[in-house]
């Protein structure tokens, strides 16, 4: 089956679903009014209140919601094939995401820009306001966590990849300083800045290469370990800075370079019309995936159903979205009717983001998909399903070789032989960073003089017991080391540069194109980073403006720095501990917890200030649904994914702190429902008593 139709129907229902059900919502379910002042004009502050244009305004909440999210989750739920995927997007999207994302910016809009915690706490009462303001910012961290991984994992030892993002930071600081102090906020000094800004972000794509192949580059090699802390770093900064210096600038160049980069691979898909070459639904065993009659292991570990919907997460319904839609953006929302393109098309974007992503990833063939997605471990000395070395006596060709980055990885202290090693394994993104001197001299077909690492042949692979078809290929086209990058990026970015290099006179282009899509998909993650810290420390600042008003005022310094630094800390740790494979299940399910949530205080809102009671099930039907199955998900991961991780010494304490987060955000979701249902049948009884 080929991917044309597939994108044709989903543009049709995208389109048909904005012209009508958003003007639906917007005339009758939430009465949108231009005559009502916003708070950036009650409140400018020239910091944290600003009117906004609404396309600016557009870029970057379509920037700042969009993250790794809907490039991401669409990827790793490939696994369970195809149509799960697709169906639950395009569904999931128009009826509840992009219903979700407007209701809350429309109901902080007109409540002062206020954060979905107070308004919790205003529509539900004070309980519910302290119960969602803690899980809330357990989501928080635990969102930026999940995304911030996926970044990590694509960058790490990348310097083409490091060196054009890292080019962004300061491209995006000068078109801030230009269109605010130059040319004073000027509609013709955004223009100028905006293609300035765009011509060098492609300039750093394009000589992303030189760089990397020159003595710079061995300096932008990064471990995950370091990209973490530098993320971290960046995410502090963007946090306490002015929202007009960094967050709003860059925010709004890299959604050029998103929306350009969606709308030129929905060309790319129609025009090359790639095959899915993953079946449309994979039988899926207890850490397996059998994909016509052969057996990989799981990308994620979970059932169909209910896994499927949090794994996917942010394509079809975010959570996360509630913390944006009241928090940065309704501080610069310029007139009311600016929240239907925005909250509304916005997420609608989003969607099809996640459609692209998830045509792009199944257009691979399914044994090189899961030998990106997974990192099995490989024994030094071959068993039954193969191994590193043929023989313990076959180890010691390593000794004369090995550097210290091969002993470290290989588990030995200088002087010891590698024979030492024969018992041990390694995982397979382990194996494939010993130096080309070392696989060399087991074997294998890589250039020992190269400088940078080598991708092994078909036949090395299946040595090593990894199942792959045209994936060797792909990493020679690419310059880079492909297979075990785990977190869907480095999948995504593959498909992507395939589908781009079958368009005309782009065939020998796949090395850019890779590097382009790193760059694309780490723009989406940054933009959620520095907004996301920023929401989080100003839903910190107001729980802690409760004992000290001085902390709760967002415009003074310290203690911003002192919240966002909380804030940072806390995703950093969950980074530098986790895996994608145990950090994204906990992230789907926080972030669909949190949707439902903002679902049931939008419900609330609804039953008071709608016309028609009946109009609620906007917001209720998505509720019932998504709180369903993510409380399903959540139950089931407890008991099948983390306490397991307790039984094992090396996961004991990472396996008990997900535990404890993860219950500890069931039982607030769960309290804050049982709260609202009764509120809302409050709610029912006055207006039956009013007619």
């Amino acid at each position: 089956m080929h991917a044309l139709w597939f994108m044709i129907l989903a543009l049709a229902v995208l389109a048909i679903a904005y012209r009508y059900y958003s003007a639906f919502l917007a005339a009758k379910v939430l009465a949108l009014d231009d005559a009502r002042r916003t708070p950036a004009h009650e409140r400018n502050d020239g910091q944290n209140y600003h009117p906004t244009s609404r396309w600016v305004l557009f870029g970057h909440h379509f920037a700042a919601i969009t993250g790794a999210g809907p490039l991401v989750g669409p990827v790793l739920a490939a696994q369970f094939g195809f149509l799960p995927g697709y169906s639950w997007i395009l569904i999931g999207v128009v009826l509840g995401g992009a219903v979700h994302d407007f209701v809350m910016l429309t109901a902080s809009v007109r409540r002062g820009g206020r954060s979905l915690a107070e308004i919790a706490r205003d529509e539900l009462g004070p309980g519910v306001g302290v119960v969602a303001g803690v899980a809330i910012l357990f989501i928080v961290v635990i969102a930026l966590a999940g995304l911030g991984r996926v970044v990590v994992g694509a960058l790490a030892e990348s310097a083409w990849g490091v060196f054009t993002i890292g080019a962004s930071i300061p491209i995006a600081l000068a078109m801030g300083l230009y269109i605010y102090k130059v040319r004073r906020g000027s509609a013709q000094g955004v223009r100028e800045a905006t293609a300035v800004g765009v011509l060098l972000l492609l300039l750093c794509v394009v000589f992303g290469k030189q760089v990397q192949d020159s003595s710079l580059g061995q300096l932008l090699q990064l471990s995950e370990t370091t990209i973490t802390l530098l993320i971290a770093v960046y995410g502090f900064v963007a946090s306490v800075l002015p929202v007009w210096m960094l967050l709003c600038p860059r925010d709004y160049l890299s959604s050029y370079m998103k929306i350009g980069t969606i709308a030129l691979l929905v060309l790319g898909i129609v025009l090359v019309n790639p095959v899915i070459e993953m079946p449309l639904v994979n039988a899926v065993g207890a850490g397996t995936i059998a994909v016509d009659g052969e057996v990989f292991p799981a990308v994620v570990r979970g059932s169909l159903f209910p896994f499927v919907f949090i794994t996917i997460a942010c394509g079809a319904i975010s959570g996360f979205h509630a913390l944006i839609a009241s928090g940065t953006t309704p501080k610069m929302i310029d007139k009311e009717s600016d929240c239907r393109p925005i909250g509304y098309g916005a997420m609608l974007m989003e969607g099809l983001v996640g459609i692209t992503a998830l045509l792009a990833a199944t257009a691979l063939p399914p044994a090189d998909y899961f030998a990106i997605n997974t990192d099995p471990k490989i024994a030094v000395v071959a068993d039954a399903k193969g191994g590193l070395a043929p023989s313990q006596a076959a180890l010691a060709a390593l000794d004369p070789v090995m550097t210290a980055d091969d002993r470290r990885r290989l588990g030995l202290i200088e002087g010891q032989s590698a024979t030492a090693a024969a018992n041990k394994t390694l995982k397979l993104s382990e194996v494939l960073r010993l130096s080309n001197g070392s696989l060399a001299a087991l074997g294998y077909h890589a250039d020992p003089g190269s400088v940078h690492a080598s991708e092994l042949s078909t036949a090395d692979f299946k040595r090593l017991g990894v199942k792959v078809e045209d994936l060797p290929t792909l990493a020679e086209a690419t310059d880079e080391v492909i297979a075990a990058r785990t977190g869907g990026a480095v999948s995504l970015a593959v498909g992507m540069a395939r589908v781009f290099s079958g368009l005309p006179g782009m065939r020998t282009l796949l090395d850019y194109w890779y590097h382009f899509a790193i760059m694309f998909e780490a723009l989406f993650v940054l933009t959620t980073i520095d907004t996301g810290t920023r929401v989080g420390r100003f839903l910190l600042q107001e729980f802690l403006g409760r004992f000290n008003k001085r902390l709760g005022d967002p415009s003074w310094v310290p203690g911003a720095a002192l919240s966002s630094l909380v804030i940072v800390a806390g995703w950093s740790y969950f980074i530098l501990t986790g895996s994608i494979a145990t950090i994204w299940p906990m992230f789907g399910i926080a972030n669909q917890l949190l949707a439902s949530v903002a679902l049931a205080v939008g419900t609330t809102i609804v039953l008071k200030e709608s016309p028609r009671p009946a109009y609620a099930w906007v917001t209720l039907g998505p509720l019932l649904f998504v709180g369903t199955t993510t409380l399903t998900a959540g139950f089931r991961s407890l008991v099948e994914v983390y306490a397991p991780m307790t039984r094992d010494a090396a996961t004991a304490t990472m396996g008990y702190v997900n535990m404890l987060v993860t219950g500890t955000l069931l039982a607030c979701v769960v309290a804050i429902l049982v709260m609202s249902a009764r509120k809302w049948r409050e709610l029912l009884r006055l207006r039956a008593a009013s007619v």
